[in-house]
């Protein structure tokens, strides 16, 4: 194990029972996942579910982010791609061009909290629910990344196994 990383056989349950939520436009993941938690016993906090009462958005992500688990729904709701060495972007060639190109992408504030989450949580505490299909973020090295195709129902198994290596006790009906 990395000297980040504390041996899941050693670690101490977890008193906590709210898991963060991180999802972009697609909201079909987040609500089977909050499904998934609350069959659980474990409380889903989404940010979008949460009173503003007057905070700016990360005011607001601090606020309610006191969990013990956060699960990043990455799925394909924008498009991106690599721009050429500061040209010009002109209608309709570059682009078409640059459709063509293009590889379909999280949102960026989805990609914001997970770096936030890694931050605050640390790695082992932070799992991505990768929807194909889509460009994995770069950078992000020793993540989870549970890949599904349509349905979280897929990786169900997979959800529960890693929140259980956290120290989160599961209820099975």
């Amino acid at each position: 194990m990395g000297a980040n990383m504390p041996d899941p056989k050693t670690r101490k349950p977890t008193a906590k029972k709210e898991v963060f939520i991180v999802h972009g436009t697609d909201h079909g993941p987040m609500n089977e996942l909050k499904a998934i938690l609350s069959e659980a016993g474990l409380k889903p906090v989404v940010l979008s579910e949460q009173p503003s009462g007057g905070r700016t958005l990360v005011e607001k992500l601090e606020e309610y982010s006191d969990v013990g688990y956060a699960f990043v729904i990455l799925t394909p709701d924008d498009l991106g791609g690599v721009y050429e060495n500061g040209g010009k972007w002109s209608r309709p060639k570059r682009l078409r061009s640059f459709l063509k190109q293009a590889y379909p992408r999280a949102r960026q504030n989805v990609i914001l909290e997970l770096g936030y989450f890694i931050g605050k949580l640390g790695r082992d505490r932070v799992s991505c629910l990768l929807k194909k299909p889509l460009e994995q973020p770069s950078d992000i090295h020793g993540i989870v990344y549970i890949r599904f195709e349509k349905s979280l129902e897929e990786v169900r198994s997979e959800i529960l196994k890693e929140l259980e290596a956290a120290g989160y006790t599961i209820r099975r009906i």
